[in-house]
């Protein structure tokens, strides 16, 4: 649905979708209004605010290159994994460089979001279009059968820091990363019961100096998981995570299921050691509480005095109709997690629970809709959208294979034919950002310059014997060259 030149957009939300969004609105031509209900732009980044789960000395589970946008590299200065306010700090330079910040309506906060004739209200305003970037993040949820305990409990969105709980017995639910990362950070201080019903494999954050967002998330690695046997993937997926960051079984950890896209995984630099070391303790999941006494579903029991829920969020866009709800479904069914075939002039941006970086897939989902809408790339075609938005969309969406489709979608994904002396980076190493900018639209001369100097600053593993021999199953022509 192309839009008319110096179309009224509005943007909810001045976090990182909320900004890139702006940023690539304005590009294209549009009258951009950005509504924000605090005081500052950041969204969760913006760490002492209200609305933010940030704890203190929170540092991100993505590196330094992969959390930025393909235009504005982050700061050479940051460490490897950067503190969560130098990500507030960049999020604010990036606003200001592009024009973003004189767009932002801070102490806005959005009552109400309604279709209106051929365009959209915002509590009453008139827009040609909207796009939801309010964040993914912002509803906690506490599992049920929790009301019996006496103790204090606590979602990790409320997450304090470790040093509150020195001296005190804490039992933290949930393993997904935040359940990792906090267990680990209070096993700093005190042992920690970490219950959970399903157990996963541990990726560390760093293995001999390489990312984990460099070692798992590659273009090969993105289309054997879409075009490879779901046997063979799980097989191969397992061994090599086995071989890398090890069986937690052997850590003393309960076994994972063999198959790792059975068993899901989550991302911790210590917690597999700290349970080797006694300094967390596993336990399944919560059978019953009664006072601080709490039951597993083994018949163990353990009294705590702390109850940290790392149980994951709900969707929360409550100034969406219900009109409008039924079409979305509970789960936001979406096309590409950005648009739906019902829903002319309305997208979404950072809806949606992902392994791995967020910001190049927000820069992705906005340059999409940034595309679409002036008309630079095609509108998805109704029966495709009609048809993605019937699947049933995954519950945690992987940054790889989300990252092709939404480049694709976009007329951004890199050629490789055109850039051969880029193709063993562009097949094998990290999906730096900077390569949407080598092809479609908004490519920068400087792009394949500046992809260059991210790669050889940033650590790679060797390529696996296996990837290479798969290039002719997965349709590629390209000779890589090292």
């Amino acid at each position: 649905m192309p839009l008319p030149v110096s179309a009224r957009v509005a943007v909810i939300g001045a976090g990182p979708g909320g900004i890139t969004t702006a940023k690539h609105a304005l590009e294209a031509g549009f009258d951009v209004t950005v509504f924000e209900a605090s005081d500052r732009i950041g969204g969760q980044w913006y760490t002492t605010a209200e609305h933010s789960g940030v704890w203190p000395g929170m540092r991100t589970n993505t590196s330094r290159a992969m959390t930025a946008f393909s235009d504005f590299p982050s700061s050479p200065d940051f460490a490897l994994h950067p503190l969560a306010e130098q990500i507030c700090d960049y999020l604010t330079e990036y606003a200001a460089a592009h024009g973003v910040t004189d767009r932002v309506a801070l102490g806005s906060p959005v009552h109400s979001v309604e279709p209106a004739g051929e365009g959209w209200s915002v509590d009453g305003q008139p827009f040609d279009a909207v796009v939801i970037a309010s964040g993914r993040f912002r509803r906690p949820v506490v599992p049920p059968g929790l009301g019996g305990f006496t103790g204090e409990l606590v979602h990790t969105y409320d997450y304090p820091g470790n040093e509150a709980y020195r001296g005190r017995r804490v039992l933290v639910y949930g393993n997904g990363v935040s359940g990792h990362e906090v267990g680990s950070d209070v096993a700093d201080v005190e042992q920690v019961v970490s219950a959970y019903r399903k157990p996963r494999y541990v990726l560390q954050k760093v293995v001999n100096g390489v990312p984990s967002d460099g070692q798992w998330y590659t273009y090969v690695a993105a289309l054997q998981r879409s075009l490879l046997p779901r046997e063979e993937l799980g097989r191969r997926l397992t061994e090599r995570v086995v071989a890398v960051a090890g069986n937690p079984r052997d850590f003393g950890a309960p076994a994972p299921h063999p198959d790792i896209l059975v068993a899901g995984h989550s991302l911790a630099q210590n917690w597999l050691e700290q349970v080797r070391a006694g300094r967390i303790v596993c336990r399944p999941g919560i059978a019953g509480v009664e006072g601080r006494t709490v039951t597993f579903t083994d018949g163990s029991r353990e009294a705590v005095d702390v109850i940290l829920c790392a149980t994951g969020y709900a969707v929360d866009i409550p100034y969406l109709p219900e009109k409008v709800w039924r079409l979305l479904g509970p789960q936001l069914n979406l096309h590409l997690r950005t648009f739906h075939p019902d829903l002319p002039g309305l997208a979404f941006v950072g809806q949606f629970a992902l392994q791995g970086p967020y910001l190049p897939l927000l820069e992705l989902q906005a340059r999409l809709v940034a595309h679409v809408w002036s008309g630079a790339v095609a509108e998805p075609e109704k029966a495709v959208m009609r048809a993605s938005v019937a699947a049933v969309p995954p519950p945690v969406d992987a940054h790889h294979v989300l990252a092709v489709e939404l480049s694709r979608a976009a007329g951004v994904a890199p050629d490789l034919r055109a850039h051969p002396e880029l193709a063993e980076p562009l097949l094998f190493g990290p999906m730096l950002p900077p390569r949407y900018r080598l092809d479609g639209p908004g490519a920068r001369p400087g792009a394949a310059t500046e992809l260059t100097a991210q790669l050889d600053a940033t650590p790679r593993a060797p390529v696996d014997p296996s990837d290479l021999a798969d290039l002719p199953r997965l349709g590629i022509e390209t000779s890589p060259t090292s």
